[in-house]
């Protein structure tokens, strides 16, 4: 009661999160009434959650609002409600790169997918290092460079080797960290 904003912020970035991996508000709600919670009080939770994301999406809608999630979200949902949209884009992006591509979201992942779909050998190209992959917080997914040459069956990996940026000492110090990673990365 002295502190009624304290979970806010937490509550933004859990519905940022969700939006990122492309879970709109209904969709959370039907996974909280199916799912079956270990504590019961935690069902209670996640239901209160789930409907504080419902009517937080409803006060932007009122308002003419957007928060930074619903930028990548809305165009995905966009993309896939109006074809004819989507075909425009693809029209207009002939090539496509994507740089730090270890850092995206399933949202942009997905993204990528509607405007560069594999099955038609699209003009992409993605820069990125499965070692590199460090903003999970931020809501990236891993998954997206480890699965893109299962998805894009035509894909040709170009392994950088060389550094012409740092130094031995840094680059002996930066080897010693990466060779603790999980060997099927």
């Amino acid at each position: 009661l002295g502190n009624p904003d304290k979970f806010l912020e937490g509550m933004l970035q859990h519905f940022s999160r969700l939006k990122d991996e492309n879970i709109d508000p209904e969709s959370y709600l039907r996974w909280v009434k199916k799912h079956k919670f270990a504590e019961p009080e935690n069902s209670k939770k996640y239901r209160e959650v789930a409907y504080t994301y419902i009517k937080y999406e409803e006060l932007k809608t009122l308002n003419s609002l957007l928060d930074f999630s619903d930028l990548i979200f809305l165009l995905v949902k966009l993309f896939k409600k109006r074809k004819n949209i989507l075909e425009k884009y693809r029209n207009k992006f002939k090539y496509v790169l994507v740089d730090e591509f270890q850092d995206t979201n399933i949202a942009q992942y997905e993204l990528l997918a509607l405007l560069c779909p594999p099955d038609s050998n699209p003009k992409l190209t993605v820069v990125g290092d499965d070692s590199q992959a460090i903003y999970k917080f931020r809501g990236a997914s891993v998954s997206n460079i480890l699965n893109f040459t299962k998805d894009y069956k035509n894909t040709h990996r170009v392994t950088l080797v060389n550094n012409y940026r740092s130094n031995q000492t840094i680059l002996d110090a930066a080897y010693r960290l990466i060779r603790n990673n999980d060997p099927d990365t």
